[in-house]
């Protein structure tokens, strides 16, 4: 394996865990606002419900775009047939299951 090609491995594998750290922030946010949400219907009130429902429904299409975007690079990595950290010279099969 060249240097080049562990260097772009590495950046592959950094650019997707930030992808994964940045869902799991966005679907942590989405969690507390529906949390939020469902404190205010049951208090009765409905339209602060709504409005934090809302910001749920946000923070989760951006975690699902995040999500989409590391089976985006992944895919590369399966064309471009760079191994993943800890298969040493394997090709690369699919990583969805």
């Amino acid at each position: 394996m060249t240097q080049e090609h562990r260097m772009l491995e590495k950046a592959y594998a950094d650019h997707i865990g930030d992808h994964y750290r940045r869902a799991s922030e966005e679907l942590l946010h989405a969690y507390q606002r529906n949390k939020e949400a469902a404190r205010h219907h049951e208090a009765g009130a409905f339209k602060a419900a709504l409005h934090h429902a809302k910001l749920s429904k946000h923070h989760s299409f951006n975690a699902h775009d995040h999500l989409k975007e590391v089976l985006s690079i992944s895919e590369k990595m399966d064309d471009l047939a760079l191994p993943l950290p800890g298969q040493s010279g394997s090709s690369v099969g699919p990583l969805v299951q």
